[in-house]
């Protein structure tokens, strides 16, 4: 392992760092500092591209003004190598502008998974992450909960007379 490669504590206690700070308490100089510039996230983004260190921290201060109590608390963590996967739980009221959507100040939790590999400068250079998505949409009441073919018409026509849709397509 090269000398600036992290041992799997290291890994560790670094997710355990990065959570805390940018994600929970929007402490956003931790990204400058841990995250390659050559950082690629292969994540959910409007655009639908791959995402960049200036769009991680981009969605991380869209998710924390659309979610001001927004929480992260992690599950469990698995590292080998120059990997560690984490699993965790988000939690937050939906009090400002999140994706487009309106605040709705509804409360919701989601899980998720995200993976990071990290360079021989041990920076995150790639990422990988999932949540349930539809669940959080559920729980915001911007998706029914009981998901039919006529229900998601009925969103979409109700998410585009709040110009909702409009909002997101140039993004």
């Amino acid at each position: 392992m090269p000398p600036a490669m992290k041992s799997t504590e290291e890994l560790k206690e670094y997710e355990r760092r990065f959570i805390d700070e940018a994600w929970n308490r929007g402490e956003y100089g931790v990204i400058e500092e841990t995250v390659s510039e050559d950082y690629v996230g292969h994540w959910f983004d409007m655009e639908e591209d791959d995402v960049d260190r200036d769009g991680l921290e981009a969605f991380i201060r869209a998710v924390r003004e659309g979610f001001p109590d927004f929480h992260m608390d992690v599950e469990f963590m698995l590292a080998e190598d120059d990997m560690i996967a984490v699993g965790f739980t988000v939690e937050g009221t939906h009090d400002g502008e999140f994706m487009g959507i309106p605040a709705t100040g509804k409360s919701g939790t989601s899980p998720g998974i995200f993976v990071h590999r990290f360079d021989d400068d041990g920076l995150v250079v790639e990422a990988w992450a999932v949540w349930d998505a539809l669940g959080q949409m559920q729980q915001l009441g911007v998706v029914p909960e009981s998901f039919t073919l006529a229900s998601f018409l009925e969103t979409g026509a109700n998410l585009a007379k709040q110009d909702v849709l409009k909002l997101t397509a140039g993004r």
